[in-house]
Parts: structure tokens; sequence; C-alpha cells
């Protein structure tokens, strides 16, 4: 009975042996290879980066002008967001790939470190008076961010911050104090839309109705005689009731004040300045790296 006994229990025991080898699954993690990150993940400074932000399938990197851009106040690369959920950019971080390139110094192959840069936040929109309210860049589904390298360039007569366009983005880019790589979105409000428009004398009504959208008219200009005319307006003579209408609809700090509470008031693309005074993508053998806030790595793009 002993030996009949044994016999039964090796049986039960590779009958559990079987079990386990068959429930286990193939290619199983080791889930003690980095017990300090429950994902895996390195950190942006390491050497080896891994795919694994939650991000990864909803956002792609365009290479925008960065192999052809010189000047980094016109160098740019986009973010599109591609999934059905916002995505909050702010704090991500831009890699590109010098560490990568060998450089020629002194007859010697040399490596330097990768240039890097955090996306800030940014403003809804410019204000008018300089008081930039900044928040998140939050890309909502099919928006883009396009960031560019350097700054906006001169700060007057408006301060110009990270912001997402707007109807009334126009107005920025019709100024010849800014110039945008690419252009802003060109899509103001038509002036003859403009409420009281219908209530004016025919000829500033007529004035008004071929006027182009995102343009300032010209004040205080001079007649043929040299003079100022005070109440001109592109070197035409109005009455000061219509003067005063088109000052307070027709440029950038009117349109936000008649505007800002419109329902289709927003745009679809946020202008990112990284604020560098260098350029940060070069022309060949590029490659740019996408970070989220967790320092993992979400899309690249190489050229």
């Amino acid at each position: 009975m002993k030996d009949g006994n044994g016999t039964a229990e090796g049986i039960v025991i590779l009958a559990v042996l079987i079990v386990i080898i068959l429930v286990t699954p193939k290619g199983a993690p080791n889930l003690t290879a980095n017990p300090s990150s429950p994902s895996g993940n390195t950190s942006i400074g390491a050497n080896t980066t891994t795919l694994g932000s939650s991000q990864v399938r909803n956002v792609s990197l365009g290479a925008g002008n960065a192999s052809y851009a010189y000047q980094p106040y016109e160098e740019y690369i986009t973010i599109d967001n591609r999934d059905r959920e916002p995505v909050n950019i702010t704090g991500w971080q831009l890699k590109n790939g010098k560490d990568k390139r060998a450089y020629n110094s002194g007859g010697v192959l040399r490596y330097f470190p990768a240039d890097t840069a955090v996306i800030g936040q940014a403003a809804l929109y410019v204000s008018p008076t300089g008081s930039n309210i900044l928040q998140n860049a939050v890309l909502q589904s099919g928006e883009t961010a396009v960031v560019t390298t350097g700054s906006a360039g001169p700060q007057s007569p408006y301060k110009i911050v990270s912001f997402k366009e707007n109807i009334c983005s126009g107005f920025l880019e019709d100024l010849s104090e800014y110039t945008f790589t690419p252009a802003l979105t060109r899509n103001c409000p038509v002036p003859a839309n403009e409420p009281g428009v219908n209530a004016l004398e025919n000829e500033c009504r007529e004035f008004i109705e071929r006027l182009s959208p995102c343009r300032t008219p010209e004040f205080n200009t001079r007649n043929a005689e040299g003079d100022i005319c005070y109440n001109c307006v592109d070197g035409k003579l109005f009455s000061g009731s219509c003067v005063a209408f088109i000052k307070s609809h027709f440029n950038y700090s009117a349109c936000i004040a008649n505007h800002s509470t419109d329902s289709n008031f927003f745009g679809r693309t946020w202008r990112i300045f990284l604020g560098k005074g260098w350029e940060m993508w070069a022309q060949k053998y590029e490659t740019i790296e996408l970070f989220d806030q967790l320092g993992r790595l979400a899309d690249d793009y190489t050229y």
C-alpha cells in the first residue's frame, strides 16, 4: 500500500507541474529588473528610453521647417493630438540628436550633449493690456501645437507669449511689427457683420463693407497738403461718430473686447515659444524626441 500511495502522490505532483507550465504566459516580465520603476522606463538623462508613455499613441511629431530654417524665431516643429482625449503638453520636453552625431574638433571626432527644451505654460489669448494669464497648454482632440524654437520677436504693441490662436489673431498677423512662421490664421469676423454697422451713415457703412477682415485702418493720416487729418481713416475724411466706431471695432484690442465670448472664438492651433537664442534642429541627420512629464518617450521623428 505504501508503494501505491507513493505512485499516486507522484502522479499528482506531475499533474500540478504540467498545469503550472501551461498557465504561465511566455515572455512574462521580470518584475525584479527595476524595482524602483514600475513600468521599467528610464529618465531623459539616461542613455536609453522606452516607448512607455501613456500618450505614445495620442501624439505625433512633425518636422515643420526644422530641416531648412536657420533663425530660432522662425524655426518650428509641430505636435498633433490624434486621440479623442485632451493631452496636457506643459512640462513635456523636447530633445535634439546632437549627442548622436560626431563633430570634428581639431581633427578629433567628438560628441556633445543634446540640447533640450521644456514646453511651458501658455495664455488662452494674447492680452491687449499685457496681463497675460498663463495656464497649461492642453491640446484638445485634433488640435496642433506649433512649437517655435525662439521667441516671437518685438514685444510691442502687444506682449507675445505662448498662446492659442483665435478669430482675432489675424490682427496680430497683419501688424508689421511681428513675423509669425507659419503665418497666423486669418479668420477674423467680417467687418460688415459687426453689430451697429447698419445704423451708420451710408458713406461710413460703405467704407466698412469694403474693409478687409483682420486689418487695422490708419487714423489721423495726412492729406494732399501734408496736414494731419484728425478725422481721416485711410486718408478719407469721416464724421467723428464713424471714426469712433471704426476705432472701437477694427483692431486687435477691440476684437478681443467684442468677440472673446463668441462660441467660435478659439482656433485649433497653439503657438508655443521655447525662447531659445539659437537654432535647435539640425539641417540633416537629426532626431527629434518628445518626452512626457514623467520622462517617457512619447514620440520621435528622424530626418
